[in-house]
């Protein structure tokens, strides 16, 4: 995939986000009719059947979904609060993100300038790889981006190993300001779904 052109490398990921966008929304529909999803559902006893397996399978999708997003906003974060709850749902989302993170850190060093193109435009490639090597100015637009869900993190990890920053840096950074967003937003979205979940069913 990586040989072809840069504006075709984009057609591509455009065609698979909007394949992964019309997915969720049918697949949201369907689970939030569906009985087999309800607390103790059939659902629920596959999970129990899977045991260790369930979360390895989870986090190796949310690892996948780090690396290229396939389902869109951040849904599959939502789906580990769902099925784990809060508590665990949280700490595996965490682990596959750090672990995502991290290879989007090697893929970016890896890779570089083609690669990350294909994921945003030329205008937001220079924007900010003109900061990536400004020292403290990088560092919080790293800060800033990994706390705000507005900020397309999983970029800012992809060029945060073009620059010269250290991984155990950009882990740090990762892991100090990425779950704090991740937290909120899940929790928020999660009981959300829920409510208008309650109100198709009931």
């Amino acid at each position: 995939m990586w040989d072809i052109s840069i504006e075709k490398k984009r057609q591509i990921i455009r065609l698979t986000t909007i394949f992964g966008i019309i997915l969720t929304i049918v697949g949201s529909i369907y689970i939030a009719r569906s009985s087999y999803f309800r607390p103790g559902g059939g659902f629920s006893d596959l999970l129990i059947r899977l045991g260790i397996w369930a979360p390895i399978i989870f986090i190796t999708v949310q690892i996948s979904q780090i690396i290229y997003p396939i389902i869109p906003f951040g849904l599959t974060n939502v789906v580990g609060d769902l099925v784990f709850g809060h508590g665990w749902g949280f700490i595996y989302n965490c682990i596959g993100m750090l672990i995502g993170s991290s290879i989007n850190f090697y893929l970016g060093r890896r890779f570089g300038e083609g690669f990350v193109k294909a994921f945003i435009s030329d205008e937001q490639y220079d924007k900010y790889i003109g900061k990536m090597n400004d020292g403290p100015g990088f560092t919080r637009l790293l800060k800033i981006g990994f706390v705000l869900p507005i900020f397309p993190d999983d970029i800012f990890c992809m060029i945060a190993g073009m620059s010269n920053m250290m991984f155990n840096k950009f882990f740090m950074l990762v892991a100090l300001y990425r779950p704090l967003s991740l937290f909120v937003f899940t929790f928020l979205s999660s009981n959300v779904i829920k409510f208008f979940a309650d109100l198709l069913i009931n």
